[in-house]
């Protein structure tokens, strides 16, 4: 008989580990306190690289390296399963001033990562070809009909409580509808809500909130992601334009405020000036798990057996979610 696992959090980190849990043949369940995806990991803008890695320990890059290659494979996958297209696509990305060139080259050169050293609008800028983007609410969209077909359980719309076990496992994990979800194992992939579950992580996993602004579609095209001095802008395949984001940390305010949208704007417009004729048609928030040096927390509970995390990885989780969805399975198998 497989062991039962719930995964509490059911965004692209709880998701993949989720898949991956049942490939290696566990029982498993994803539990949310809303919708599967309809936080952080639905407001992203879906760039699938660490932006700005050679500011980052070596550490962030490792875990974000292959996702790009992941991703358009699961893709595919996703496509042929559900008929949602998750809108993977190689754009490249064009870094534009200020940056340390130098620095990036020497990086670029180590990692073996294809560049162009180029102008863009007139000012000395590096091209990244190999670069992709894919669309976040789709991809979460379509990852959710998947882990139905693999007969993964989703709660969705489940508040945890606080565990009530003292002994160090957990028998059964409260919810605030007084009811329990039972499983022999328990993987935290919570985000910025894990230190709601946890206490042990109030100071090391926090919430960070990120505006971000939409373009309408209009006959403007952006042909690969522009990033400049922590701002990008990238364009979907229907022409929508995205732009962000923001850095705020205030808690859980979920707040859209008209001063940072009108900052993202003028940001936007001084890359690209044509957006000043296209109306915003969008503009949200959502809340990244932040931690010290961008550094998540993939390991065994400190204080019960049977609970482990996968939790805090900040702005690059849709692009470290498949190896450290690889990472938490290895750490959980080897526990048993």
């Amino acid at each position: 008989m497989s062991k039962k696992i719930a995964i509490i959090g059911g965004g692209i980190i709880g998701c993949l580990t989720a898949i991956k849990l049942k490939q290696s043949g566990f029982e498993v369940s994803v539990v949310d306190k809303h919708e599967i995806g309809k936080e952080s990991s639905w407001a992203g803008a879906g760039i699938l690289f660490p932006l700005m890695p050679w500011n980052y320990e070596p550490k962030v890059y490792e875990l974000c390296k292959l996702a790009s290659k992941f991703y358009e494979n699961l893709s595919i996958k996703l496509y042929d399963s559900t008929g949602i297209d998750p809108e993977y696509k190689r754009t490249g990305m064009t870094l534009i001033p200020p940056y340390k060139k130098d620095d990036v080259i020497e990086w670029a050169k180590l990692q073996g990562i294809p560049f162009k050293e180029t102008f863009f609008r007139n000012s000395e800028s590096i091209y990244f070809p190999s670069i992709a983007q894919i669309r976040s609410p789709r991809l979460m969209r379509s990852i959710k009909l998947f882990m139905e077909k693999m007969e993964i359980k989703i709660i969705e719309n489940m508040e945890l409580a606080e565990i009530q076990d003292k002994e160090g496992v957990v028998k059964k994990w409260p919810t605030n509808k007084n009811s329990y979800i039972v499983a022999d194992y328990y993987v935290i992939t919570s985000g910025a809500w894990t230190s709601n579950l946890k206490d042990n992580y109030k100071s090391k996993i926090y919430p960070v909130r990120g505006q971000m602004i939409q373009y309408k579609a209009s006959n403007l095209k952006i042909k690969n992601i522009l990033y400049s001095n922590d701002f990008y802008i990238l364009q979907r395949k229907d022409g929508v334009i995205i732009a962000g984001s923001t850095i705020e940390e205030v808690g859980f305010d979920e707040t859209v405020t008209i001063d940072k949208k009108e900052a993202l704007m003028r940001k936007a417009e001084a890359l690209v000036p044509d957006l000043a004729d296209v109306q915003v048609e969008n503009h949200w928030a959502g809340f990244r798990p932040g931690t010290k040096q961008n550094i998540p927390f993939i390991q065994k509970d400190d204080d019960y057996e049977n609970v482990f995390v996968n939790s805090g990885h900040f702005r690059y989780g849709l692009t470290m979610a498949p190896q450290s969805a690889e990472k938490l399975n290895e750490i959980l198998i080897k526990s048993i």
